[in-house]
């Protein structure tokens, strides 16, 4: 009852889908702030399993979105920070967070920037590709160096102009610790 599904592990999910599909149980979700799509039910392995449709009609009726997702790389990323993690691991799971939003019919680019950007996903339209994106994108690692910010900004403008989506966004993921040669970005 109330229980975030990223609050389990794998098995579990494995094995509530067992248990219904499998042995014929039964399956009952009650609501509350940490329960379906709040919850981290959407597009996940349980999903299929509920009576609800987690999507949110609202969304359906928004123009086509390109989303160009920037990520710092450079040797400040592999610091830990406060939980343990990275700043690049933190990094990786808001810019796989910000893809888990996306409707299938948007489309997203992943660039992993040093002292260059590296095209990590070209421009490409999500479908259902959501788990391929996240893991590709969970996977970016620190490689050292600077953080030449602006190289990556000017990617992922480029590759948005290959869009035909009507609204386009950029999203940077830096700590900026070691920024170098911010370039024009402000234009």
């Amino acid at each position: 009852e109330n229980v975030a599904l990223s609050s389990l592990n794998e098995q579990a999910g494995a094995a509530l889908r067992n248990y219904v599909l499998q042995m014929g149980g039964g399956l009952l979700v009650t609501g509350g702030k940490n329960s379906f799509a709040a919850g981290g039910y959407y597009r996940s392995r349980v999903e299929p399993l509920l009576p609800v449709s987690m999507e949110r009609k609202e969304e359906m009726k928004r123009p086509r979105l390109a989303m160009g997702i920037v990520m710092d790389r450079s040797g400040s990323m592999s610091m830990r920070v406060a939980s343990g993690l990275s700043k690049v691991d933190l990094a990786n799971r808001g810019a796989a967070e910000a893809v888990s939003l996306l409707l299938p019919q948007d489309q997203v680019a992943v660039f992993a920037v040093d002292s260059r950007a590296h095209r990590e996903v070209p421009l490409t339209t999500v479908g259902d590709n959501y788990s391929a994106l996240s893991d590709n994108i969970l996977s970016i690692e620190s490689r050292g160096g600077g953080i030449f910010v602006y190289n990556g900004l000017q990617a992922a403008v480029e590759e948005l102009l290959d869009s035909n989506a009507p609204n386009r966004h950029i999203v940077l993921f830096a700590d900026a610790a070691d920024s170098e040669q911010p370039g024009k970005y402000k234009e």
